[in-house]
């Protein structure tokens, strides 16, 4: 019997997180990119063995090919959810990763998974105590549905980023906020009382990134695209119906 070894190099990893909770979402997807290869590990990282333009990289070992340049090869990936829980989405990823093992806590490192966050369907379960937005997005002038608008909610206190949210083909989304503080109940015949955090909900609009954007890329341009603010008041288990218009050029 002969043995043979196969070794290749991996060209980088991917990990895919829940949006609302951080947690990485361990079960199946559909993952694909343009004449990329995957294969998903135990802990539910899809590992690239194959990416076109780095034929070279997958059997250098001892010193990895000094071309093309670091981050300067960008791809496309593509997931999908078989469930509907969360929204199917596109992310555009850099490669070379950094090989060094001296940068290996760096964010570009190749020993560092690609985060891609997943965000969730308006018929994704909701947990107690979080702080709901449903909001409905249509262009202001036509009352056209916008699929793929990106919704942010920021703190008016401070601007600090609370959450994200993305419309779907209806025009529908969900924006989930965990982490608020329980309402204080007490007896007796005064107001409720609440916990309520003041925020203000943006939704930013590309007219031009077709039905599939990716959402880090509105989050990269939001200061330049069509967008709309509204002002709201969350608090824990609240539950907000917003109808969001965005003006379109």
């Amino acid at each position: 019997m002969t043995v043979e070894t196969l070794t290749n190099r991996v060209l980088g990893a991917i990990r895919f997180l829940d949006a609302v909770t951080m947690v990485p979402v361990t079960r199946l997807l559909s993952v694909e990119g343009t004449g990329v290869a995957f294969f998903r590990n135990r802990r539910a990282v899809y590992v690239l063995t194959h990416v076109p333009g780095l034929e070279h990289h997958q059997r250098a070992f001892d010193q990895p090919p000094v071309t093309p340049a670091l981050n300067s090869l960008s791809i496309q990936i593509r997931v999908r959810d078989p469930k509907g829980e969360y929204l199917p989405r596109v992310r555009s990823i850099q490669l070379p990763r950094d090989p060094s093992p001296a940068n290996a806590t760096q964010s570009d490192s190749l020993f560092q998974p690609i985060d891609i966050l997943l965000y969730p369907a308006p018929t994704a379960k909701i947990a107690p105590g979080w702080a709901v937005i449903r909001a409905s997005v249509t262009a202001q002038a036509t009352g056209q549905p916008l699929s793929g608008a990106l919704l942010r909610v920021e703190r008016t206190s401070d601007a600090a980023y609370l959450a994200g949210g993305v419309s779907d083909s209806r025009g529908e989304a969900l924006v989930a906020i965990p982490g608020f503080p329980a309402p204080p109940w007490e007896e007796g015949s005064g107001p409720v009382l609440t916990n309520e955090v003041g925020a203000i909900l943006n939704v930013v609009f590309d007219p031009n990134a077709g039905q599939l954007p990716d959402p880090d890329q509105l989050e990269a341009n939001n200061s330049t695209l069509p967008s709309s603010s509204i002002s709201v008041a969350l608090a824990s288990g609240r539950t907000l119906t917003i109808q969001a218009t965005v003006a379109l050029p």
